[in-house]
């Protein structure tokens, strides 16, 4: 299967609830060792990532759904333009996308969320930036946004890639 039908599969993935696999993490084997392995892949130590996981996340087994609470410093970013340099994981399944997470960790399952609802942006560029496996630094407008079935609550729009 080439990387383009893989990437088509995410979405897919996406929406079957891949990300509320995350709480199984300490009883799912797979997911466990998916974490481990992640752990020894390089990682983006963008200072904003420290900001953004101070936000406590939340997970209800009840109800199957994530919330999170955001620090005063990040209500404080809502609006502002913001760098963040991490690792692309497409949503529209193509290599040139316009719509993406960017996370703080190197993405290795197209079935497992990259990291923590707090370790994701959702962004929407203005121009097509090409999918590969190396970090990149992206600019956009900050927002905080609920979308608490898949756990993504930041997101970057008009955003665009800029030198590191």
């Amino acid at each position: 299967m080439r990387r383009r039908d893989l990437m088509r599969l995410l979405p897919v993935a996406l929406s079957l609830g891949a990300w509320r696999e995350q709480k199984a993490s300490t009883t799912d084997g797979e997911l466990s060792g998916e974490r481990a392995f992640q752990r020894t892949l390089p990682r983006s130590s963008d200072p904003l990532w420290v900001k953004l996981r101070q936000c406590k996340v939340r997970y209800n087994a009840k109800t199957a759904l994530y919330s999170l609470t955001p620090t005063d410093e990040v209500k404080a970013l809502i609006g502002q333009t913001i760098k963040v340099r991490g690792f692309i994981i497409p949503l529209d399944g193509l290599d040139m996308t316009k719509h993406f997470l960017i996370g703080i960790n190197t993405p290795v399952c197209l079935f497992h969320p990259p990291g923590e609802p707090n370790e994701v942006i959702e962004v929407r560029s203005l121009k097509a930036v090409p999918w590969n496996d190396k970090p990149v630094t992206i600019e956009g407008q900050f927002k905080l946004i609920s979308n608490p079935e898949m756990g993504v609550f930041f997101a970057m729009t008009n955003a665009k890639p800029v030198k590191a």
